[in-house]
């Protein structure tokens, strides 16, 4: 009877865990095309209404504040780790023991984030090469951008860990998409009419700040078993190793993401970061669509990695890793094959890079997305700290590349420095210390060898279809949908034929058919 009970059991919870996956990706993907095409719309409104070099500046003063945020340390998905296991024991008194830890430290963060901010304001100027907008204060817009990103910290974003822990993502990315919807529609009217770039930044501290209230009142309503503890709350010896691997790995990241732009702006200038931000915009929203997929599997697979065995586990990785190469293959095929036409429409000619840097954006994407599905076992079995070499290296190298090969070679450098750090020390460094502290009943090479036939496979379709849209003469908003016909459907018949040759392709059908059953 208790045999029989626990596979009833495990079954609702695998019931549970592929729908509110799908529930997640529904929701996630929802915000991400409202995150990804208003801003573009706004972005656009800047570049012609203001100038190239307000939305260089915007790029500038994003990626400084990204270097601030280093103070959060990775505490936040600590913390949605460490309530994996009381959330679903419903220790109601831990959950609140830990969420009001994560209350105080948030406070604390955006403290040191607003003081940091402030230190760097004289020197702003210093930051910038060249000529910058003289019809604005940079100061105040610098301040303005520093308040919208520590509002959170004192309000209430802290509590949208629970949701997220609860596999309930979903709620989170329903109240951004609302309030972001209102933000950046009333934000286009500001750039259109009274071109303002004072209250256009006003309006997005409003947004955020909306955001926060709704989350307080979203949890309080889900969870009102939720109380403040104000006493000490000691933090757990593996919490407190958990949280110095997530510094370490958010240093690392920070360094890959906002170290490009600064070191573009110091050594060549704000038209150039504003050249190759609008590369990364595009790259950025493609990849963030990914990352949706990736991350609302995240608390589920928090949450198998306690129900399953590490081999049952892998081949999960296994069933997930075909699915994904899919679609980022996909995706960097459409890259390759539309980036310059849609960038010759948005921005010019004159404000476009070569060939040979839209191919390396390319590279870019689609070996940072192999590293995503495997993220998810890393955060699942909370291994950050068994990692903290690895983020070392790779942040002293991608800082150390990033300095030589971009004052060097400017824009390709950086993308060279950055895919270089990527490979070999985010893939396969991370990878080799997965396989060997969790999947140790299964064989790296084996995964290895798989993720190399999916590359090639990528590569070769990527190639002809590029080679097949460079045919394609007629210019303009037709000449993007012929090749985006072309990318829907000869990618896909391609992938077909390769992929079903992969021993993982019958799971991996069976994963979307059970995605889409629930």
């Amino acid at each position: 009877m208790q045999m029989l009970n626990y596979r009833y059991n495990e079954a609702n919870s695998a019931e549970s865990r592929t729908k509110n996956t799908k529930r997640n990706i529904v929701a996630g993907l929802i915000n991400r095309g409202v995150s990804v095409l208003l801003p573009f719309i706004n972005r656009t409104a800047i570049l012609y209404t203001l100038g190239v070099e307000f939305a260089g500046l915007s790029n500038l003063f994003t990626s400084i504040l990204e270097v601030l945020s280093l103070a959060e340390l990775g505490f936040g998905s600590a913390i949605v780790y460490s309530l994996y296991e009381p959330m679903a024991e419903k220790n109601h008194k831990k959950v609140s023991e830990i969420v009001s830890l994560y209350r105080r430290v948030y406070n604390i963060i955006g403290t040191i984030m607003m003081v940091g901010g402030l230190i760097i304001l004289p020197f702003i100027r210093f930051l910038i090469n060249g000529e910058y907008p003289d019809t604005i204060n940079i100061y105040t817009i610098y301040l303005l951008y520093l308040i919208n990103s520590v509002i959170s910290y004192f309000f209430f974003a802290y509590k949208e860990c629970m949701l997220i822990a609860d596999q309930r993502r979903d709620i989170v990315d329903n109240i951004r998409s609302v309030i972001s919807v209102i933000r950046y529609v009333i934000q286009f009217i500001v750039l259109y009419f009274i071109k303002d770039y004072y209250v256009y930044m006003m309006v997005a501290v409003i947004g955020t700040l909306s955001i926060n209230i709704c989350i307080q009142v979203s949890t309080k309503r889900r969870y009102p078993y939720f109380k403040r503890i104000r006493g000490p709350i000691k933090l757990s010896d593996s919490l407190v190793k958990q949280v110095k691997g997530l510094m370490i790995n958010r240093i690392c990241d920070t360094f890959r993401n906002s170290f490009d732009s600064i070191i573009i702006s110091s050594f060549i200038g704000l038209t150039a970061t504003a050249i190759y931000s609008n590369y990364y915009y595009i790259y950025s929203s493609i990849y963030g669509v990914m990352l949706v997929i990736s991350n609302a599997m995240s608390a589920s697979v928090g949450n198998s990695i306690i129900a399953k065995s590490p081999s049952e586990n892998f081949r999960d990785l296994q069933r997930f890793s075909i699915v994904f190469a899919w679609i980022s293959g996909w995706c960097t095929v459409c890259l390759a094959s539309l980036y310059q036409p849609f960038m010759e429409i948005w921005v010019g000619k004159e404000l476009m890079l070569p060939e040979r840097d839209m191919i390396l954006f390319c590279i870019y994407f689609y070996i940072i997305n192999m590293n995503n599905i495997r993220n998810q076992y890393i955060t699942g079995t909370g291994m950050w700290w068994r990692l903290r070499c690895s983020y070392i290296i790779e942040a002293g190298s991608n800082l150390m590349l990033n300095f030589v090969l971009g004052k060097l070679y400017g824009i390709s450098g950086v993308l060279v420095a950055t895919i270089i750090t990527i490979f070999l020390f985010n893939y396969m460094q991370r990878n080799r210390i997965l396989f060997r502290e969790y999947f140790m009943e299964s064989k790296l090479s084996g995964f290895l060898v798989e993720q190399v036939y999916y590359l090639i496979v990528t590569a070769t379709v990527v190639a002809c279809v590029y080679g097949i849209c460079s045919l394609v003469v007629v210019k303009g908003v037709a000449g993007i949908g012929i090749r985006s016909c072309i990318c829907a459907i000869i990618p896909n018949i391609l992938f077909f034929i390769f992929f079903k040759l992969s021993p993982s392709y019958k799971e991996g059908i069976k994963l979307i058919r059970n995605i889409i059953k629930a």
